[in-house]
Order: structure tokens, then C-alpha cells, then sequence
């Protein structure tokens, strides 16, 4: 009898400390994870993704709160419903200039690309598409990181011509994002390119910019140029920047790079990508569907006055859609 008795009260003992570990576990587990961050980013939430960077040095800012964060909305300022740094996963375009002056540098980015795509993470995702007089994809999304690698080795064997026709590419691109495996995951394009392109085409400028900033996609520059590049820029004054006005509205970045770099460059560019910073509100209920909103993504006064050199880089404002994942 007192044996069957020790026997209950080891066992209940033991049913007390399995419970309590699991209730421990999930409290310890629940204080890890923002509440905010488990909302899902595609249903009425409108989302930018911000760069924050010394605009001294260039280097990216980090270690920053929700709190440390304003977003105006038509001057209007909207609280934030939804905060994160490099949570959600990413869908990376690379985009390459093939034209005549710039294969030669293509060719070495692909022969580095595996070491610059290990900066990813196994949830990111990338496509290939090459330019010139047109664009063609050599690779849908993938994440196998060696496909991609072999992919940009391919496209700097294709041949579509000698022109630099940007705004088709950046078109085609942006349409391919819709293929990304996941309507949730951060869009960004980069443009591998000498930065001589020629306006015109059968898409404007502005029309192209309209798309990105609809579908949420950031674009970056890596800028690099062979002889032939640098005397272009020099005998036009510098005046040629066919990347820079599609990163300056949707919030990206323009980088240079040397020849013998350019594939540690392009590793740094995915760098810079995970450290942006996610931001979500809720869109006012009187917006009118289909207009365009004017947005600005901003630091608090208290941040700004003790790191004044600060810049935070965001799209400049979004279509509303009602329920759509980017606003």
C-alpha cells in the first residue's frame, strides 16, 4: 500500500514538473517573439522596407526599435502595426547588363557568385535575367545558390544585342516578381550595370517607376564601368545615371565598384539587403482606390538628434489597393 502511494505521488510529481517545463517554454518563447511580428504582412497592411545608412560613411545603421521609427502618410502620421529586421524572406532579381562594354564584367561576377550568394539566407530566393537590346530570363526563382551562380556565368555568354535599354529590363523584371514563391517575401532588383543607358523604349520612365513602386520592389545599382564606360562618363560630364532615379523612388542604393570587386561588391549588396528594416501600417479608411499616396518613412527627433548623419531610405509612396500585400 505505501509502495503504490510513493509510486502516485512520484508520478504526479513528475506530470507537475513536465508541465510546468512546457508552460515555461511557451512563456519564455511567447516573450521572444513581438506579438506585432505573427500578424500576416498580406492582408490589409501596407509595407515599406527602409534602409537606414550613414550618409557620411555609407554604412548601414543598425540596432534600431520600432519606436525609433515615423511613418507619414500624406503628411499625416500612421501608427506602426508591424516591425521587423530581416524576418521576412527575400526575392532577389539580378539583373545584367550584357552590353558589349560590360560582358567582360559579367563573366567575373559570375565566377565569384557563389561566395556573394552565400550572404543569402536558404529561404531567399534568386532569379537571373540578362539585357541589352532586350531582356531575356536565364533563370526563374531558385534557391539553390549553385544554379544561380552557373546562371550568371551563363548570361554573360548570351548575345541580345549592344544597346542598354533599361526601362524594358527594369519592365520585365518588375513582371517577373509575380512569379516570386511567396507573395509575402521582400522584392528587390539589382541592376549589374555600366549606368550608360539611353532613354526611350516603348515603356517611359515614369510608367516603370509607377509599377516598381506598386509591387513593393526596391531596386539597387552596382555600378561598374570598363575603359570604354569611363571615357563615356568623363566626355558627358557624368551626366548619364540610367539606375539612379529608379533606387532613388523606390528606396534603394547605388554602389560602385571596381573591376577586380565587383563580385565582393555584389555579396555586400545582399548584406545591405537583410539589414532593412520592415515597417507596416494600416492604410486610413477613407483612401481613394487606385490613387497614389504620398509616404514618408522617418526617425524620431530623439534619434535624429543625437545621429544627425542618419538618412533612412524608403519608397516614396504606394498605390492603395484594398487588401493587397504592398499597399
Amino acid at each position: 500500500m505505501m509502495l503504490r502511494r510513493i509510486r502516485e505521488v512520484l508520478t504526479s510529481y513528475f506530470a507537475i514538473c513536465i508541465l510546468f517545463s512546457l508552460l515555461s517554454f511557451q512563456t519564455a518563447h511567447a516573450q521572444d517573439i513581438d506579438p506585432n511580428d505573427v500578424i500576416r504582412v498580406n492582408t490589409d497592411l501596407v509595407v515599406f522596407d527602409a534602409q537606414v545608412i550613414d550618409k557620411k560613411t555609407r554604412k548601414v545603421f543598425g540596432g534600431l526599435r520600432r519606436e525609433d521609427f515615423e511613418i507619414y502618410e500624406e503628411n499625416v502620421k500612421q501608427p506602426i502595426a508591424y516591425f521587423s529586421q530581416d524576418q521576412l524572406p527575400l526575392s532577389v532579381l539580378l539583373l545584367l547588363d550584357i552590353s558589349r562594354s560590360v560582358t567582360p564584367i559579367i563573366e567575373q561576377v559570375g565566377a565569384g557568385a557563389n561566395d556573394a550568394l552565400q550572404r543569402l539566407k536558404p529561404e531567399d530566393e534568386v532569379a537571373v535575367m540578362a539585357f541589352a537590346d532586350e531582356p531575356k530570363l536565364i533563370q526563374g526563382f531558385t534557391k539553390d545558390r549553385k544554379v544561380a551562380a552557373e546562371k550568371i556565368s551563363e548570361a554573360s555568354t548570351t548575345f541580345l544585342g549592344h544597346g542598354t535599354f533599361l526601362n524594358e529590363a527594369l519592365h520585365a523584371a518588375e513582371q517577373q516578381m509575380n512569379n516570386a514563391s511567396n507573395p509575402t517575401n521582400r522584392r528587390a532588383i539589382i541592376v549589374i550595370t555600366d549606368n550608360i543607358a539611353p532613354a526611350g523604349g516603348h515603356f517611359g520612365k515614369d510608367k516603370v517607376i509607377n509599377d516598381l513602386l506598386e509591387s513593393g520592389t526596391v531596386v539597387y545599382g552596382l555600378i561598374v564601368r570598363a575603359a570604354f564606360g569611363k571615357v563615356f562618363n568623363i566626355l558627358s560630364f557624368g551626366a548619364i545615371h540610367g539606375v539612379n532615379p529608379y533606387c532613388e523612388e523606390t528606396g534603394g542604393e547605388v554602389l560602385g565598384a571596381d573591376r577586380n570587386e565587383v563580385d565582393t561588391r555584389l555579396g555586400e549588396m545582399f548584406t545591405r539587403l537583410r539589414t532593412r528594416y520592415t515597417l507596416g501600417y494600416r492604410p486610413p479608411e477613407n483612401s481613394e482606390e487606385g490613387k497614389f499616396r504620398r509616404v514618408k518613412v522617418q526617425l524620431t527627433p530623439p534619434i535624429m538628434k543625437t545621429n544627425k548623419k542618419l538618412v533612412v531610405r524608403a519608397r516614396s509612396g504606394y498605390y492603395f489597393r484594398k487588401k493587397n500585400r504592398t499597399g
